[in-house]
């Protein structure tokens, strides 16, 4: 039992050091990265609709703004967006 569970640990630890993160313009200009293989998505200057299957939550209702930012943070593969725009 312990070493199902230390080997779970281990590869779960590789998966995390060994994901990396990257970086690129997206198509409305902005900057988007990528961190541990997609599970976080965070962009900059982003005014593109999130997708129809991901739990959709828009931040500038809750915490208010002087204006659309356009940022937007994915995590979870797109399953959790967080919009301000």
């Amino acid at each position: 039992m312990k070493l199902k569970l230390s080997t779970t640990l281990a590869l779960l630890a590789a998966t995390l050091v060994f994901s990396g993160c990257a970086s690129r313009t997206n198509s409305s200009g902005g900057k988007e990265t990528t961190v541990l293989g997609g599970a976080v998505v965070v962009a900059k200057d982003s005014f593109q609709p999130p997708t129809p299957n991901t739990l959709n939550a828009d931040t500038s209702k809750i915490v208010g703004s002087n204006g659309p930012s356009g940022k937007k943070v994915s995590i979870l593969w797109g399953l959790i967006t967080l919009h301000d725009y």
